[in-house]
């Protein structure tokens, strides 16, 4: 979505990029409360916090993320910057003028802002209206059905796979959060012992701490998956901090295994319009699932089997986990893991990778 000189010029405002909102800035004294409410943003519900103040709501900055706008934070400007296809604003915290990157001339321009950003409870909140309107996004209030309107104008390809449209019995088994050496091995036994394949979406924090691990998957035949560096919530960080959850865990499998997925899978399932725009941007395709084992909140063996044969289907994605616990929370998934493949295999049905599945879809 940006390009590489635009990337470039933009470091020259030198970012410095945080998690969340910087918490040595002061809180504004809007005496609003925060509340809750939908927008619909082309179409799709999204449930955001918003303030009132003199009329005009408020959302969080991060909100825009939901509108396919890549979102960030410069430390050194105190402001948030929005790129949106060939718009670029930063708009100052608790100033009342906004920088337009000016693509035709090459430059910045200065321009009046009638209302200022400001930060409330550590997270900075931005008129929706005017912001959305700098970005040339449309935006109405339908004040018979109280809901507000924003029509974004972008268009993210590559929507998420959560199932492949197949005729054949095929179905993936896949494993998030790992590697760990509690539960990643007796699930690679499990698997060698039945002869059968899974793809196992890895934090990069595990493949640094288990490298033999992965090591071990990819010589057993498995495939492999990006699941982010340290697990966080795509929707609630800045759009470079996604960037660099992503990249830092696929060089950090290159330097293990020797090769980077083509794979991703979001935390929580959890992402927006702009961390979509930027999965494409990698290179990655954005895999979900569509039958949730519920494993990681200490489900028995039989209720997850019970989860698989209710919800399975042709071309189905299974979703368990495999993260270290000393709690015994994933011991369901370890006594389940067996009987899903012989029963499945019952009623005729394949296990392949992700990657393998995807190949079979008729629509592509």
């Amino acid at each position: 979505m940006m390009s590489k000189k635009l990337f470039r010029f933009v470091f020259v405002l030198a970012i410095v990029l945080v998690p969340t909102a910087p918490v040595h800035a002061e809180q504004s004294d809007f005496s609003s409360t925060i509340q809750e409410t939908i927008v619909y943003v082309d179409n799709n519900a999204v449930t955001t916090n918003y303030m009132m103040h003199d009329g005009d709501m408020y959302v969080p900055a991060l909100f825009f993320k939901h509108t396919g706008a890549y979102v960030d934070w410069l430390e050194q400007e105190q402001a948030i910057l929005f790129h949106a296809k060939e718009k670029m604003i930063t708009v100052p915290v608790s100033k009342r003028h906004s920088n337009v990157f000016e693509r035709a001339f090459g430059f910045w321009s200065t321009n009046n802002q009638q209302k200022q950003a400001f930060f409330f409870n550590e997270e900075i909140f931005v008129p929706l209206v005017e912001i959305a309107h700098r970005l040339e996004m449309s935006v109405r209030y339908d004040p018979i059905k109280a809901k507000t309107f924003i029509t974004t104008h972008i268009h993210v390809p590559s929507p998420s796979i959560g199932q492949v449209n197949t005729e054949d019995k095929l179905v993936a088994l896949t494993f998030d959060d790992g590697p760990d050496d509690i539960y990643t091995p007796q699930i690679l036994d499990i698997l060698k012992e039945k002869n059968a394949v899974a793809t196992f979406f890895l934090v990069g924090e595990e493949i640094q701490a288990y490298p033999d691990m992965v090591r071990r998957i990819v010589q057993e035949g498995h495939g492999l998956g990006n699941h982010t560096w340290q697990h966080p919530n795509l929707a609630t960080i800045w759009t470079e901090k996604v960037r660099e959850e992503i990249k830092k865990t696929q060089q950090a499998m290159l330097e293990v295994v020797g090769r980077q997925p083509d794979l991703f899978r979001p935390p929580y399932g959890s992402l927006t319009k702009a961390d979509l725009a930027l999965l494409n941007e990698i290179g990655l395709r954005n895999i979900l699932w569509s039958v949730d084992t519920l494993d990681w909140s200490g489900r028995s063996a039989d209720e997850i089997l019970l989860t698989v044969h209710e919800n399975i289907s042709k071309g189905g994605i299974i979703l368990q986990h495999n993260f270290g616990s000393t709690e015994h929370v994933l011991d369901g998934t370890i006594e389940a893991l067996p009987k899903i493949i012989d029963e499945l295999r019952e009623e005729g049905y394949t296990f392949v990778t992700v990657q393998t599945l995807l190949q079979a879809d008729n629509r592509q």
